[in-house]
């Protein structure tokens, strides 16, 4: 389980990184990556804390 956390982390991370990076493009894109990318940290650290 806790690689599975990780990988939502490490890919949390990267919706993020594209979304901050789509500067000029499309602004519904851009806050969808970063909704996203939110989320899925949001779920792996919600999980991490209810594992302990």
């Amino acid at each position: 389980m806790k690689k599975r956390s990780s990988s939502f982390t490490v890919i949390g991370l990267l919706f993020i990184g594209i979304g901050l990076t789509l500067v000029d493009d499309n602004m519904y894109l851009r806050y969808g990556f970063l909704l996203v990318g939110t989320a899925f940290l949001l779920y792996s650290i919600f999980t991490m804390i209810k594992n302990r």
